[in-house]
């Protein structure tokens, strides 16, 4: 992102070319785990969102935070896991939801539990892992607040794509939305929320389900052009996505340098 950019709405999307040359992939990390990392690190927030019954707002923006967070900060620096956490505590304040931390480490504890097929017994507080984690989401949730000059605004693409399927519009079958809005939340595993701003990514949503349903939307005049989205760009917002479907399972692999916390 260039330094003399003015601030706006859209101050965090970065180009293509930022992305692959993350703080990362400096630091040693192959394209591949970095993918999966973001992938992975996106399920556990999604995960814990539903575990502490938070509004899907509050789960989104948890993990456009931590999107942006790792093109700002490298996967060797901050272990994955506790910058979800961070992710999730820092988004359900700015959401006013507020989660307080100690609720947040049980429910990671208990899905990393789950996922190592462990018996699903709870923290305890008097537990070193529950200071160790305590200890690091906090700086974690420092470091964040750092990166993003603490100020922190996220807007969403899904109240859009409902006006976009909405009868006044392109009046689209509820099959379409419903599909629609499943491939926005699915992007948000992936860098979309940092690459193209929200009027990007609600129209690439919306092609790619019309797409894979076979429901033809009328384009002539072109309906994107309104917001000023190029079909190039709804293209690679949508390759984007698609490659999220031809990976495997999402693991969380020890690229961080500190391991003592294991």
């Amino acid at each position: 992102m260039s330094s003399g950019r003015k601030r706006d709405r859209f101050a965090f999307v970065v180009p293509k070319e930022y992305v692959e040359d993350s703080e990362s992939r400096r630091d040693g990390v192959s394209r591949e785990d970095e993918v999966m990392l973001r992938v992975y690190g996106s399920e556990i927030i999604q995960q814990a969102g539903q575990l502490l019954k938070l509004p899907q707002q509050a789960c989104a923006t948890a993990q456009v935070i931590f999107q942006r967070f790792y093109i700002k900060r490298s996967f060797v620096d901050f272990k994955v896991d506790f910058a979800a956490m961070a992710a999730v505590w820092l988004a359900s304040k700015l959401e006013e939801t507020p989660r307080a931390l100690r609720w947040i480490l049980q429910v990671f504890y208990r899905i990393e539990r789950r996922r190592k097929g462990l018996p699903l017994t709870p923290l305890e507080y008097s537990d070193p892992i529950f200071s160790n984690w305590k200890a690091n989401v906090t700086v974690a949730e420092r470091y964040m607040l750092r990166e993003f000059g603490f100020s922190i605004q996220v807007e969403h693409p899904h109240k859009l794509v409902l006006v976009l399927l909405s009868p006044q519009v392109l009046n689209a079958s509820s099959k379409l939305t419903q599909e629609a809005w499943n491939l926005l939340n699915d992007s948000l595993r992936t860098t979309a929320c940092v690459r193209f701003n929200p009027e990007t990514v609600a129209c690439a949503m919306i092609l790619l389900a019309s797409r894979r349903l076979g429901h033809l939307l009328p384009d002539n005049p072109p309906w994107w052009e309104m917001f000023n989205v190029s079909l190039e760009q709804m293209e690679e917002c949508i390759g984007l996505v698609s490659r999220l479907y031809t990976l495997p399972k999402a693991e969380s692999i020890p690229v961080w340098k500190d391991l003592s916390d294991d």
